[in-house]
């Protein structure tokens, strides 16, 4: 089990490296457009509307899922990478959310 654990982590780093290395994109900018996906396809998958804290919350339990994987990985990291990529991540879904709330 710790075995097939590892390797879908490893994996999964790998793919997030190669992403980064196709588009020519940093980490950070990743973050932001992984979290705008989620966003709008869960939104648009479960068809519910952008007020429905349901896509939101899908973004921070991926975000969250990201920054575990992240840690249990071991790569070295900033003092508040993690947080920042959580940021990163959650902050524009969650501004699209607050707008959508705001204007029904």
């Amino acid at each position: 089990m710790q075995a097939a654990i590892e390797s879908l982590v490893t994996g999964y780093r790998s793919g997030k490296q190669y992403l980064s290395v196709i588009t020519g994109a940093s980490e950070d900018l990743l973050h932001i457009h992984a979290g705008l996906l989620i966003f709008v396809l869960s939104a648009l998958i479960l068809r519910k509307k952008m007020r429905s804290p349901i896509p939101l919350a899908l973004v921070v339990f991926f975000a969250t899922l990201n920054e575990m994987v992240d840690w249990y990985s071991g790569a070295p990291q900033a003092p508040f990478e993690h947080y920042i990529d959580f940021a990163n991540t959650v902050f524009w879904p969650a501004v699209l959310f607050l707008l959508a709330r705001r204007w029904r």
